[in-house]
């Protein structure tokens, strides 16, 4: 996996965590972004501050 976090990957190694620790931190923390950013979308959902239908149509084109 590709991280782009070099901030976070030069604070973890200044720290003294080894680079494979640091991959795995970094795994950790793609995982957390990642459900964060799902949840950040269906809160937005539900609130009516995101309209996934327009969304959905807009990235298929009106033939869906």
């Amino acid at each position: 996996m590709s991280h782009q976090r070099p901030e976070i990957s030069q604070w973890l190694a200044e720290r003294g965590y080894p680079p494979a620790a640091i991959e795995k931190i970094l795994e950790r923390l793609d995982q957390y972004d990642s459900r964060v950013n799902r949840e950040s979308v269906f809160d937005a959902m539900e609130k009516g501050e995101f309209d996934m239908d327009a969304l959905i149509k807009d990235a298929l084109g009106d033939g869906g």
